[in-house]
């Protein structure tokens, strides 16, 4: 370990050099075909320098990097990550935490294998293993608890510094520790052997229970990622650098952005323009393509599709123009002209979205002007002012999330005055022009079992009411104050063809994503970072937006006969006009305001309910998660324990 070990030198110099090609080759525009080749050719260099370095540990010769050359490379490594705060540089960040996460692999190694003393070692590793298990717990405990910035901040220091660091410390020095006692065992084999098949009992024996008591296969697979982790923590190699590399950069995976095409290009000479307004049911979120500069992380994530079914519908007959404006994210005050007197005060005032240089209503007339006559407007807004996200962030934590849902229906009425404030504005930029809402497809079957989801049927039931006759009441009741058109068929478009989550008939192909894992595109802070791998989770795929697109059509009447306005009633003409005039979040008080971020706010106490519910979770049936780690965990150690120990037979 003191002299240069110049293939192990080499060995890592083209693991470095495969982590860069790849990184580099998963930046958006690469091929699949590329992707899989550069692939490849890292999982053989990985491969290979792993192998090297579980070799050299078998008699602790395995070379590392020498004291004062680590302390150089993590001073590098940090001022490489500080740099990205003051002059941002693509891939500093990303090289600077590659950096670091080798020299803190290099120095775990050093402290297994450098360590002469058992006893030291013993003593460190039942230290930072009781102080890892110790911050964990108190994480734990403390979840969801508090509201204010400085909890959450406890939060993620107690919980990160035991997950990241104490805790990978502890297990692999106490590998060390027990490989080591299993070396120097002088009985027969059969112990190690039996220590061996008893961990790896365990092991299956509590994944099979995990599986049978929640039916749910995401659990499954992070029982086995977590799994394979420990084996590559035992293992006394950096073979979790390598896993953990793979899985950030197949993550960070982004397909080839589309060019905008000359129907989505503003054209003042349109005869039939269609203008989409909206969030990210209309954007397309959820597709695999957006066009360019609609899906930079840091920047722009208005995640604009070409799949979108709106932009679609604008392509086709009648329409030979659309003004595709949705914007993933955006509320109601994204779409309201910022140029316009302001509404009712204690609501945000129209501001236009990241990335973007106006609001969307600014947008349109400054490509079009007040003078243009647009053949038709739809507007699909409202999901983000109730906290839709939120909602499902809450239905996938463990309990019920039905058992909030005054939470969310008593701020509907907030919504309601949201939504008339931007129709009031749509209402007067276009008062020739037939304006359609459009509320948001059912998105689960209510008939059948669905342990993919592991949702209990009176939370299918909550998501199926709160948007059904919650959200899409509102955004059909405010309409018909003002004589637009609502589009009640899209609530049904994904239950008409099969395209609903939990429905047997779609196969496991439903419209819309659960889960869906893809990353962004931008610089490679960006795209490697786990934060944005889930956006479009929740939200309709290609199949969704084509059946959304089929009811369109199908609804669709003849241009030349459909009115701008429906008819309004003299009591829905009063309730519009008092709800305007009406300064307050409505008559009722709400249980939480949905606009605010502070500890009344409908997100913040929805997300600690969420957090009690997983620290209930842990505090009581955690264990049951602990016991294939565990397994594994003794099947790992006794394997590497008898590859050590013979190898030292051999020898002698």
């Amino acid at each position: 370990m003191t002299g240069i070990d110049y293939a192990a030198v080499r060995r890592t110099c083209v693991f470095a050099v495969a982590l860069i090609l790849l990184l580099f080759f998963a930046r958006s525009g690469a091929s699949s075909l590329t992707i899989q080749v550069w692939f490849t050719l890292f999982v053989i260099a990985a491969t290979l320098w792993v192998r090297g370095q579980y070799m050299d540990s078998l008699d602790d010769r395995q070379w590392l990097i020498s004291r004062r050359a680590g302390a150089v490379l993590l001073v590098v490594a940090v001022a490489l990550v500080a740099s990205y705060e003051f002059r941002p540089r693509a891939g500093a960040a990303l090289a600077g935490v590659l950096l670091a996460y080798f020299v803190a692999g290099s120095a775990i190694t050093w402290l297994r294998q450098g360590l002469r003393s058992d006893r030291i070692r013993r003593n460190l590793a039942l230290t930072l293993t009781t102080a890892g298990a110790g911050c964990t717990l108190l994480g734990i405990v403390l979840l969801g608890r508090g509201s204010g910035t400085a909890a959450v901040i406890l939060e993620y220091v107690l919980l990160g510094a035991a997950l990241l660091v104490l805790l990978p410390l502890g297990v692999a020095l106490l590998s060390e520790v027990v490989i080591r006692w299993m070396c120097g065992l002088s009985g027969p084999r059969s112990l190690r052997l039996w220590l061996g098949l008893a961990g790896a009992a365990l092991f299956v024996l509590s994944t099979v229970l995990l599986y049978a008591l929640t039916r749910s296969p995401w659990l499954l697979g992070a029982v086995i990622v977590l799994a394979l982790l420990v084996i590559a923590v035992v293992s006394s190699t950096q073979a979790d650098i390598a896993f953990v590399m793979s899985v950030i950069a197949l993550l960070g995976v982004t397909p080839l952005p589309a060019d905008v095409p000359p129907d989505l290009v503003p054209d003042r000479s349109a005869r039939s323009l269609l203008v989409a307004f909206g969030d990210s049911y209309m954007s397309g979120e959820g597709a695999s393509t957006y066009y360019q500069g609609t899906d930079v992380g840091g920047g722009n994530q208005c995640r604009r599709s070409p799949t979108a079914w709106a932009a679609m519908a604008g392509q086709q007959r009648p329409f030979d123009q659309v003004e595709f404006l949705a914007c993933s994210g955006a509320r109601t005050w994204n779409v309201e002209s910022a140029v316009a007197p302001p509404t009712r005060p204690g609501v945000p005032p129209p501001e236009p979205q990241a990335g973007e240089e106006r609001t969307q209503l600014d947008a349109y007339l400054h490509d079009y002007g007040d003078g243009f006559t647009p053949a038709m407007v739809v507007a699909g807004v409202g999901g983000n002012d109730a906290g839709f996200s939120t909602i499902g962030l809450m239905c996938l934590a463990p309990g019920t999330c039905s058992s909030q849902g005054k939470l969310w229906t008593g701020a509907l009425e907030q919504v309601r005055q949201n939504l008339r404030d931007t129709y009031q504005q749509l209402d007067k930029v276009f008062p020739d022009t037939p304006v359609v809402t459009v509320g948001y497809p059912d998105p689960i079957d209510l008939t059948g079992r669905c342990d993919d989801l592991a949702l209990a049927p009176r939370e299918r039931r909550f998501l199926h009411e709160f948007v059904t006759g919650g959200l899409n009441r509102v955004v059909a009741e405010t309409s018909a104050e003002f004589g637009f058109h609502y589009l009640a068929a899209m609530e049904s478009s994904l239950r008409v063809a099969n395209l609903q989550l939990c429905d047997e008939q779609n196969e496991g192909r439903p419209g819309l994503n659960f889960i869906g894992v893809r990353s962004v595109g931008g610089v490679a802070e960006q795209r490697f970072h786990p934060k944005n791998f889930s956006h479009s989770s929740l939200h309709p795929n290609e199949r969704g937006h084509a059946a959304m697109l089929r009811t369109f059509q199908t609804w669709l009447p003849d241009l030349a006969t459909l009115p701008a306005r429906g008819p309004i009633t003299k009591a829905t003409a009063d309730a519009r006009d008092a709800g305007l005039r009406t300064v307050s979040t409505g008559q009722a008080d709400p249980q939480c305001d949905v606009l605010s971020a502070s500890t009344d706010g409908c997100r913040t106490q929805g997300m600690q309910w969420a957090k009690g519910r997983v620290r209930m979770l842990l505090l009581t049936q955690g264990w049951m998660g602990l016991l294939p780690l565990a397994g594994i965990w003794l099947a790992a150690v006794a394997f590497f324990g008898y590859q050590r120990r013979r190898l030292a037979d051999q020898r002698e």
